[in-house]
């Protein structure tokens, strides 16, 4: 009967449609909706109107979605804004999918951040690749055609998994450290090591230089802490898969111990958790006590545990100076203990002002400061 004239009667069509699929065997799996997009210029309605069957339709019924993107901007002047806000909108009303341009960067960068921030899997990952891809692009190249885009994807994608032939060993575990591969990282390098490759030389030759260039990255910022995190978490599984292996026949002598806090009244860990994470997969044994940990436990550890260093976090004004506790309390007991510190408020004014060691303003210079401090070769 033509275009539904009121948002009941797109319901009721949606829901008639569903129920003469199911009795043909279509499963809701196979089915997608579309929220019948029309321009806010002639009916102000428009944008409201196609949200609510998105929403209902994800809410209600478990259906996919799709719109065509532009048609809400017709006859409209700077169409991208319109269409960038509506889809951001969309999105977080459920939208599955959309008929969009993609050599809209403005669009699709404001597709790709709404994902990053609802939280979808791997979207953090996916808006640095993509919007670095985009930065790369001249403008010429923004307008090609949608199959000119595609080759530029993929020759963006053969150019930043290409394998460092300096590496020994083809370089498949150090690639998997580089592109924070997860979920095949162990499976490589079980292949390494049935290819004869022990498993010291994966740590020495493929992990660690992996994670070195990934530290490189993160200073010169060619790499975001997303992928910092996810390459640390990739070595991380490695290890653990090694870690047996790399303990045959060892005797005592590993790297060194270290404690890691956040300080008393402080509940901020992210950074913290990191800093313990890449300093792990440097191969030291790290004792993490959490969050809110009072002066007194982390000294108590410390000291119970021999370590060699302590390493402080605090993200608030109100709580940087239980930094100090610790250091005061590390005096007293008389440690040998070196103290470190990081987090968003602190500087190295403030760590030479309360008598740490070193400061460290992020997770790679602290491994490299824990070195430096330890005069441990990497």
């Amino acid at each position: 009967h033509g275009l539904p004239e009121s948002i009941e009667e797109k319901h009721e069509n949606i829901r008639k449609i569903l129920s003469m699929a199911s009795e043909l065997g279509i499963g809701k799996d196979q089915i997608v909706v579309d929220g019948l997009v029309t321009t806010v210029g002639v009916n102000r309605y428009a944008a409201l109107e196609t949200l609510d069957t998105i929403r209902f339709c994800k809410d209600q019924l478990g259906l996919c979605t799709t719109v065509g993107l532009s048609n809400i901007s017709f006859g409209l002047p700077q169409r991208p804004f319109l269409n960038g806000a509506f889809l951001t909108m969309a999105v977080q009303k459920g939208l599955t999918m959309a008929i969009a341009n993609p050599s809209d960067s403005f669009v699709m960068g404001l597709g790709l951040a709404a994902d990053l921030l609802r939280n979808k899997k791997d979207a953090d990952i996916q808006y640095i690749q993509q919007i670095k891809m985009m930065e790369t692009l001249r403008p010429k190249e923004r307008s090609n055609s949608v199959a000119e885009g595609s080759k530029n994807n993929k020759e963006y994608k053969k150019e930043n998994t290409s394998v460092d032939e300096k590496n020994p060993h083809g370089s498949k575990v150090y690639q998997a450290v580089l592109k924070g591969n997860r979920k095949s990282i162990v499976s490589l390098v079980k292949d390494t090591l049935e290819e004869g490759v022990t498993a010291k030389q994966i740590l020495d030759e493929m992990l660690i230089p992996g994670i070195n260039e990934v530290g490189r990255l993160f200073e010169t910022q060619e790499y975001f802490l997303p992928q910092l995190i996810s390459s640390a978490t990739a070595m991380e599984e490695a290890i653990k898969y090694l870690e047996p292996k790399l303990q045959e026949g060892k005797n005592q002598g590993g790297k060194p111990v270290l404690v890691i806090a956040t300080v008393e009244g402080d509940i901020h860990d992210i950074g913290k958790n990191l800093v313990a994470l890449m300093l792990r997969n440097y191969g030291y044994q790290v004792i993490d006590l959490g969050k809110d940990v009072p002066a007194d436990r982390i000294i108590a550890t410390a000291e119970e545990e021999e370590a060699s260093v302590i390493v402080l976090s605090a993200l608030m004004t109100t709580t940087m100076m239980r930094m100090k506790d610790v250091i005061t309390l590390r005096n007293k007991k008389n440690l040998s203990s070196k103290v470190i510190i990081g987090g968003a408020v602190t500087t190295q004014e403030f760590a030479d002002e309360i008598g740490a060691d070193g400061y460290s303003g992020d997770a790679s210079e602290a491994v490299k400061l824990v070195d430096r401090l330890l005069d441990v070769k990497q």
